[in-house]
């Protein structure tokens, strides 16, 4: 084992790593430890400074349930390196994407099938379905039940997609990602945030700003 003289600073080893794009300051299954997801030149790393026992089984199980939550392939050769199946970078939809592997319950069973979930200010059924379009992978949210605001919900829910992940609007229930390609699981993930934009944005403030205390005071749950 290194000594601590050569052992790499914690500043060292996230220039190594790269841009930390999350930061998930309690795995409340795992001794509350600190997990990071980093990025750097296209490749994503997941990292915790914890010496806990099982520590590596950890992260290998959020690099798992990565795989299922989100458009990302894990790296073969490794238990803690994904990759995006495209060029595209969506911060956000990554950031829902980890923040979902690190807090739920990892017994909890991932959603497959129709891409739906019930509306919180309605009783609707929002729908995502995808089809190609002039070239480009359209998403078209729809609705089931009745509801006085039905089409607001909708135009809502696809201003949600163009806020989290810079969805481009092609019609009021129509929306595709920016590079016109197709991402159903970042849109089953983004989906449940999409509908509600402003109480996620004070989720997301708050996650923030524990986030910035976190690094700042080099918490990093490392016991």
């Amino acid at each position: 084992m290194a000594s601590l003289a050569e052992r790499p600073s914690i500043a060292e080893r996230v220039r190594e790593l790269g841009h930390c794009i999350e930061l998930v300051s309690i795995d409340p299954h795992f001794h509350n430890v600190t997990f990071g997801l980093y990025i750097k030149n296209g490749l994503l790393t997941i990292w915790s400074f914890s010496n806990r026992e099982g520590i590596a089984e950890r992260i290998e199980q959020i690099r798992d349930r990565c795989t299922k939550l989100g458009d990302v392939v894990a790296v073969d050769g490794t238990t803690n390196q994904l990759r995006l199946i495209s060029d595209l970078v969506l911060d956000r939809a990554l950031r829902f994407m980890f923040t979902a592997a690190v807090e739920k319950d990892p017994s909890q069973e991932i959603p497959a099938g129709r891409i739906e979930v019930a509306d919180t200010k309605t009783k609707l059924t929002l729908i995502l379905e995808g089809s190609e379009e002039d070239g480009k992978y359209v998403y078209t949210v729809s609705t089931e039940g009745e509801a006085e605001r039905a089409d607001a919900r909708v135009r809502a829910t696809v201003g949600g997609f163009m806020r989290y992940s810079g969805c481009e609007r092609v019609d009021t229930n129509k929306f595709a990602f920016p590079d016109g390609k197709r991402y159903d699981s970042f849109a089953r993930l983004i989906l449940p945030l999409a509908r509600n934009v402003s109480a996620v944005e004070s989720q997301l403030a708050a996650s923030e700003l524990e986030g910035q205390m976190t690094t700042q005071t080099l918490g990093f749950s490392q016991s």
